[in-house]
């Protein structure tokens, strides 16, 4: 928690509310620093955590379980939370701007605000793909597809670790359905992995 015996003189800004800024918080509130003033930017009082994205697709968790609660680490921290997306950035002023909001000026600035897919130029993809980042619209297509697609049919495009994982994780929540899941890269598929471990995963 913030001493709050110490004048604030620096202004330490997180801009994002992804996984590293969720730790920082979380050490903060344990071990802070005397004299600075935390300021978390977030478009929402939550964030998605994308770790557990493959246990949400296979169905182990719930869509609200993936979601870090920012106001309650803040609070934890003694950090002050601004909801609004941050749409400039001055290095020069030092300082966020958010749309209705006063200059949040800065000390020391992170970015964290997670991965967005950018979308291939295949054709038909705009149609029926869909990134898996950002993860919340994700979350709510695949949780509409599990529910309503019969005989479904996925490709994964991405045949590396991640793509594994989430290909895996649709099988399992699709099984008994006549599903049929397609892991689809470029090259050769969880290339890099030893011949055993690759064996085991293309098996599974």
């Amino acid at each position: 928690m913030q001493d709050n015996r110490w004048p604030l003189t620096q202004d330490l800004v997180l801009v994002g509310g992804g996984h590293t800024h969720a730790l920082l918080l979380r050490r903060w509130g344990m071990m802070p620093l005397p004299g600075v003033r935390v300021t978390v930017i977030n478009p929402g009082p939550t964030a998605p955590y994308s770790g557990m994205l493959p246990g949400f697709v296979a169905g182990h968790y719930g869509r609200y379980d993936l979601d870090i609660d920012l106001v309650r680490l803040a609070r934890f921290a003694g950090a002050r939370v601004i909801v609004g997306a941050a749409e400039a950035i001055d290095l020069t002023a030092r300082s966020v701007s958010v749309p209705g909001r006063p200059v949040i000026g800065y000390d020391v600035l992170s970015v964290d605000v997670g991965i967005t897919s950018a979308m291939p130029e295949l054709p038909g993809f705009a149609a029926h793909g869909v990134p898996a980042k950002p993860l919340g619209p994700f979350a709510a297509r695949w949780d509409a597809y599990r529910q309503e697609a019969v005989a479904p049919r996925v490709v994964v495009i991405g045949g590396g670790v991640a793509g594994a994982e989430l290909a895996m994780a649709m099988a399992h929540a699709l099984r008994g359905r006549a599903a049929e899941v397609v892991l689809l890269d470029r090259g050769r598929v969880l290339d890099g992995f030893n011949a055993v471990a690759r064996r085991e995963l293309l098996a599974a």
